[in-house]
């Protein structure tokens, strides 16, 4: 069973698992954060807004700059959005109790207009819950805004 949470120009849907609150990280807008268990791994989900002041692609390169590692960037469809883009890979965080404290990340950033959305949800490697996280990236989506 998913619910579903929203926020200033974006939708998607979290499993039952989590439970989310607002919460606003320095040089963004808005933003909600979830966390809790997909069955016995710990999750956290990040939506963070903002307006941007520079190009979106400029954004993209800062929000992967300090990855340890990632994939190629790869541009994917979001409903609502003018542009996206996906980043699979792994960051150095201590936050879920992931070995050397290196967390696999999803990162989706998103534009509408001026406005970015990035969506982050970050999961131990050794959980092997990739599977599960893809419907929330797949039920992401940016309301309420044109297109572009």
């Amino acid at each position: 069973m998913a619910k579903v949470l929203t926020g200033d120009g974006w939708r998607l849907e979290l499993p039952d698992g989590l439970i989310s609150k607002p919460h606003k990280a320095w040089d963004y807008g808005s933003g909600a954060i979830a966390r809790g268990w997909i069955g016995d791994a710990p999750v956290t989900v990040i939506v963070q807004t903002k307006q941007l002041r520079g190009g979106f692609n400029d954004w993209v390169r800062r929000v992967a700059s300090h990855w340890l590692e990632q994939q190629p960037l790869r541009r994917l469809a979001v409903p609502g959005a003018g542009d996206a883009v996906r980043i699979d890979g792994y960051v150095e965080f201590d936050g879920l109790g992931a070995v050397d404290d290196r967390e696999q990340c999803i990162a989706v950033c998103a534009k509408s207009r001026r406005r970015a959305v990035a969506l982050t949800i970050r999961s131990r490697p050794e959980d092997a819950v990739q599977a599960e996280l893809e419907p929330i990236v797949d039920s992401f989506e940016l309301v309420g805004a044109e297109e572009g």
